[in-house]
């Protein structure tokens, strides 16, 4: 064996030991690419059942989809401070725990009626009822007004609730007059 050739076999086997951590096999992927923010796949099923709560499927498409939590993780990824992100963060963690010590059950075991009900109680009282999940009301907060935000200009609700007229009102030249 030349000198070339292992020289050559040891450059490519230390190019793929080097690129070999970057390469993830998860099955398991968000759907949105995110650079500042640090959530599982289960975090944002969770993130969508809340949007699904603000936002429910009636004869319009609800939260889900619209897929406004994507809208909502791009939203606080790119225009949040840090310490606004870290606060989503853990209020996104935080929101099961909050559930199970309210209720006995988790986010996404609770009834609508009951997400509905102490997602409300948070937001109006604009504090997290349980000192133990300070994280929880800034959260929601932030969900929600992505949320509306999202769906407000969703492609839906631009092309089919309000959709764009160029020149208000119509002409009609050839018009018989009687």
């Amino acid at each position: 064996m030349d000198r070339r050739s292992v020289l050559k076999q040891l450059a490519l086997l230390g190019g793929g030991i080097l690129l070999a951590p970057s390469c993830s096999f998860d099955s398991e992927r968000l759907s949105v690419a995110l650079d500042n923010l640090d959530i599982t796949p289960d975090q944002e099923r969770s993130l969508a059942d809340v949007v699904e709560t603000m936002i429910p499927a009636t004869d319009s498409p609800g939260g889900k989809e619209l897929k406004l939590h994507e809208f909502v993780l791009i939203m606080v990824d790119d225009c949040r401070s840090e310490e606004d992100q870290q606060l989503f963060v853990t209020g996104l963690q935080d929101l099961d725990p909050f559930f199970k010590e309210e209720f006995g059950s988790s986010f996404s075991e609770s009834t609508a009626l009951q997400k509905e009900d102490l997602m409300a109680k948070v937001l109006e009282e604009k504090e997290s009822p349980n000192a133990d999940f300070p994280a929880v009301e800034p959260f929601l907060s932030m969900t929600k007004r992505y949320s509306i935000r999202g769906f407000l200009t969703s492609q839906y609700v631009m092309t089919e609730e309000l959709p764009y007229k160029l020149v208000p009102g119509s002409f009609d030249g050839c018009v018989k007059l009687s």
